[in-house]
């Protein structure tokens, strides 16, 4: 699984006061960053174009949001949210658009005044710094103007159009066809993870052929972009071997430098936007062979993840929904022991490369094949995972739950076809409660003052299980 590597902001080594800290107190102080009303009202005090009123803001998106706390009630001082919002804007004047991100990092009883006293300036000057980042004790904020972030130094670099030509992979861009240096006429952030990673979008036009091409940036906050360089060419070189095995787009280099990896643009439409009840069966024998062709592939240097190492993560999972939500605990427990009790035995299954994170946005149609995304996170595992990870993110995305049902069966039905091992359904329904459990977790970590619904509504549904 991938790390993601110490933070700048690890705070446990500030001091903290010793006054207990409750969760009345953190959902107080956490959730007005978690709605897109309460982050505008935050903002625009803190954002000078904001409070002036040159802009109106039209729209909020919360791109993440992240809880980090701890179970000790000595240790509860220390948590954080961490929260990552794109604006839309419109300039009074001229009624010109434009969107911007900002990353805001909130804390407990004063700790953020000690944390932005210990932030280095990583290069700028002391007034591009007082740009970048602000310290809001009122609100116990630090707030970081994208593309600044802590963790990522070298974003500033990756949003510069004219900075990024020096980055581009000359070879990789030999490779498709395009000689010397092309102009860059567009960026765009695809994906962005503040202080962990950040994809972006670029446009480039080469004048010598009057040609234009989408080129993709992956960028991280240390080296293991060359490692997923590696093991993406790995899975474009098998692919162009045989036609047959998951497709994935072009890697086209590393840049050290800037920690990014680089792959050609697919012309494609991600799958939920066409899967419909005319082409279903097709897409999900599509899907089959790309999973089956991950799974019996030889790709290297994977660590391994066991059934017990799945155990050992949501005993500390369940543990802390516990805490949060005590009037469920004992659902919560139960759903633990039952997890303990039907982990699967030792079977023909074998252990093999698995994606880990694999839902239907990973997938992108183009043509009537599939390329399979963001292989960040590969490693040794039981092959139903893949499976499970898939009908959970259907069961949950999907509002015909019939029809979700419908695709979930057609793609277990390829995939036994295709694998020399027995898909067992009770092996398979063990990970799709587990999976229920993760994306229940995942919407506590959000913190929204909805999470305790929505939390109770995925373990009652974990309780139960989804029909397999």
């Amino acid at each position: 699984m991938m790390s993601t590597t110490h933070s700048p902001l690890n705070i446990d080594q500030v001091s903290q006061p010793s006054v207990a800290t409750d969760w009345a107190t953190m959902r107080r102080t956490f959730q007005r960053f978690t709605t897109p009303i309460g982050a505008v009202q935050i903002l625009r005090s803190c954002v000078p174009e904001l409070s002036t009123g040159t802009h109106e803001i039209s729209d909020c998106v919360i791109l993440d949001a992240k809880l980090k706390t701890y179970l000790k009630p000595a240790s509860k001082g220390k948590s954080t949210l961490s929260a990552c919002y794109r604006l839309t804007m419109r300039e009074g004047s001229t009624g010109q658009a434009s969107q911007r991100i900002f990353y805001a990092k909130a804390f407990l009883r004063g700790s953020s005044r000690e944390v932005f006293r210990l932030l280095a300036p990583s290069g700028m000057s002391d007034m591009e710094f007082r740009y970048a980042v602000t310290h809001m004790p009122e609100y116990d904020l630090i707030l970081w103007r994208f593309p600044h972030d802590p963790a990522l130094p070298h974003l500033r670099h990756l949003v510069d159009l004219v900075a990024i030509e020096q980055h581009l992979p000359s070879e990789g861009l030999r490779l498709i066809g395009i000689q010397g240096t092309p102009q860059v006429l567009a960026q765009q952030v695809v994906n962005y993870r503040p202080e962990i990673r950040c994809t972006n979008r670029y446009t480039l036009y080469d004048a010598t052929q009057d040609r234009t091409d989408e080129l993709f940036g992956k960028t991280f906050c240390d080296s293991q972009g060359q490692t997923l360089y590696e093991r993406l060419q790995f899975f474009w070189d098998r692919s162009l071997a045989d036609p047959a095995a998951m497709g994935i787009a072009q890697p086209l280099g590393y840049s050290p430098e800037i920690n990014t990896v680089w792959q050609h643009g697919v012309p494609g439409t991600p799958l939920l936007q066409v899967l419909d009840t005319s082409n279903y069966k097709h897409y999900m024998a599509a899907v089959a062979q790309g999973l089956s062709s991950l799974h019996t592939s030889n790709v290297a240097g994977l660590a391994a993840h066991s059934p017990e190492d799945h155990l050992v993560e949501i005993r500390k999972k369940l543990t802390k929904l516990s805490d949060a939500l005590p009037q469920h605990s004992d659902m919560i427990s139960a759903i633990g022991d039952t997890l303990t009790r039907t982990a699967p035995a030792s079977s023909a299954v074998p252990f093999c490369p698995i994606h880990w994170d694999f839902h239907i946005d990973q997938l992108l149609a183009a043509e009537e094949t599939l390329i399979f995304c963001d292989l960040d996170e590969l490693i040794v595992g039981d092959p139903l995972q893949d499976l499970a990870n898939f009908i959970v993110d259907l069961h949950v995305r999907l509002a015909d739950q019939e029809f979700a049902r419908l695709i979930s069966t057609e793609l277990c039905h390829h995939y036994k076809k295709l694998v020399t091992w027995e898909l067992l359904s009770e092996r398979l329904a063990w990970h799709i409660r587990l999976q229920l459990v993760n994306k229940a977790y995942r919407h506590f970590l959000r913190f929204a003052p909805s999470f305790e619904d929505i939390v109770v509504g995925m373990m009652r549904l974990a309780q139960r299980g989804l029909p397999v």
